[in-house]
């Protein structure tokens, strides 16, 4: 894929404030406010792995692996942090089996299940008040309670290690249907101005090109008709004032087979609108770059298998790719300033609201019914009787005072000495201590529940230093008598998140490294975070 930095397109203000999720058109933007989103999808999508700008899905979205959004690629285009504006819309159920990683809030009308290591990062409003309001938002039932918002300085993150946690539409007061509906029905009026539009460029087949020429400084329409087998098999090239608006309609009948490589120009991407006018079906039969932003909110888009790009707004009735592909979106909006209300019919004008007639007075409530005696209260049992104490133990006999011994007797003095007076006989008691136990209380001490499950290896790949996109591969091995055995293999483009289920015994490493033979430089180094290491022995290599 080419990131190359398309010019300096504001990405600030990308989404929809989660307390006030409505639709409004823009005059001269096909788009309305979906041109804030990389894509709107009507009904349901599937299997998309990365889209750079919000997205917006009226149905359901389903996936067996994650998805990211809002990460765009060149850092000075990046999709900044807000702290209320939401970045992935999904009016059914959001049904992932991967982690889902959003710059922006996440929200859904019916059920949400992804895996472990989901998180959401959040712009700071600079309120005290903010984190308690994260709280509710992001509350979810089965939870656990050391769950906690992460301050990241500039920005908090919203993880979802325990529980799957989005915003429930029903929470915020959303009406999604009516959001989707009026979208839909802003980009028909649109859809009809275009078609009304006088052709004022020709169209050269230059053998394995369509080179559309046009000499209007502000809008050149062109129309190409592929009827009736829908085969756009050739590039399309602009020649046209530079900043005039490239408006290409688009016959195809039924079914679109898309067969080429490139269609448009990257230094044009902005500026170029096509218009599927007729088509139920696009098919991308051929992993193609699509520079410009494609208009068909009638028609099923239909991705190649291997991948490919969109670079603009996409507005489709439903999304589908393999579950292997590699297919994105890259935000780079349609510029507007669409020009063909003179020839387009103004939108019906709403009837006005109808007047309800003032209503009756209401009759009088009837008097109240008396009400029932209190029923006595049923006597107390009586009380039981006292249970005498038990019989005192009987002291310890008490042990004998030690026996004095017998004086010894003086020696016969000789004669003729007088014998010497003896000393009176003495008695010495020594005193033996006995230890006796004393019983000490100890206050019992409650162990506090550990946050690391055991048995699950959980991280992330945040990117890469040098600020690049690479392919990694992670790996987890198990180190048994100086031998490692590899039990896990997982690759990751550019941002994502693992999970590993090990027994809690054992040792095992963690490698990361670049996918293929792709060779990294000096500024190379991936980003990773743990989330949870439950087990004994861990190592990262």
């Amino acid at each position: 894929m080419d990131y190359n930095n398309f010019g300096n397109v504001a990405v600030t203000d990308v989404g929809v404030p989660y307390d006030d999720i409505s639709w409004y058109d823009i005059e001269g933007q096909p788009f309305g406010l979906a041109s804030r989103f990389n894509a709107i999808v009507f009904d349901d999508a599937n299997n998309i792995i990365d889209v750079e700008g919000p997205m917006a899905i009226g149905g359901s979205f389903y996936s067996p692996r994650g998805l990211s959004v809002g990460f765009e690629r060149d850092s000075r285009n990046q999709i900044r942090y807000s702290p209320d504006l939401v970045r992935f819309l999904v009016g059914g159920n959001i049904s992932m089996g991967g982690p889902l990683v959003v710059i922006g809030h996440v929200v859904a009308g019916g059920g949400f299940r992804a895996a472990k290591g989901s998180s959401y990062l959040i712009g700071k409003d600079g309120t005290q008040e903010q984190n308690q309001e994260l709280n509710y938002l992001y509350q979810a039932a089965g939870g656990s309670r050391y769950w906690t918002i992460s301050d990241k300085g500039d920005h908090y993150v919203i993880p979802s290690y325990d529980v799957p946690r989005y915003i429930p539409a029903s929470r915020i007061g959303a009406n999604l249907p009516l959001f989707f509906q009026n979208a839909r029905a802003g980009m028909d009026y649109y859809m009809n101005c275009i078609e009304s539009l006088e052709v004022n460029g020709t169209v050269v087949d230059n053998n394995y090109e369509l080179i559309l020429r046009g000499n209007d400084p502000n809008q050149n329409v062109f129309l190409i008709d592929a009827r009736p087998n829908g085969l756009l098999n050739k590039g399309l090239r602009a020649e046209v004032p530079a900043g005039s608006r490239v408006i290409v309609r688009l016959r195809t009948g039924d079914n679109a087979h898309l067969q080429y490589g490139v269609y448009g120009e990257e230094s044009r991407a902005g500026q170029t609108l096509y218009v599927f006018e007729d088509a139920s079906n696009i098919y991308m039969e051929k992993s193609s770059d699509i520079w410009g932003s494609i208009l068909a909110p009638q028609a099923m888009f239909h991705a190649h298998p291997t991948g490919g790009h969109v670079t603009g707004n996409v507005a489709l009735r439903a999304f589908a790719v393999n579950a292997g592909s590699g297919f994105e979106f890259h935000y780079y909006p349609f510029v507007g300033g669409l020009i063909c209300a003179e020839v387009a019919p103004a939108p019906p004008v709403p009837p006005p609201t109808p007047v309800c007639p003032p209503c009756p007075e209401p009759e009088p409530c009837p008097p109240a019914p008396p009400c029932p005696e209190p029923e006595p209260c049923p006597s107390a049992p009586p009380c039981p009787e006292p249970k005498p104490c038990p019989p005192a133990p009987p002291c310890p006999e008490s042990k004998p005072c030690p026996t004095c011994p017998e004086p010894k007797p003086c020696p016969t003095c000789p004669e003729p000495k007088p014998c010497p007076t003896c000393p009176e006989p003495s008695t010495e008691y020594v005193v033996y201590p006995i230890p006796v136990p004393v019983p000490v209380a100890k206050e019992p001490i409650e162990c506090p529940k550990c946050p690391i499950t055991p048995g699950v290896i959980i991280g992330c790949i945040w990117g890469c230093h040098c600020c690049k996109t690479h392919e990694w591969e992670v790996k987890l091995y198990k180190i048994c008598d100086d031998t490692k055995s590899l039990l896990y293999c997982r690759r990751i483009i550019g941002y994502g998140c693992f999970e590993f289920k090990v027994p809690y015994e054992g040792c095992y490493s963690l490698t990361v490294c670049p996918a293929g033979n792709y060779r990294m430089g000096n500024r190379c180094k991936p980003i990773i975070s743990l989330k949870n290491i439950g087990v004994t022995n861990f190592l990262v290599e």
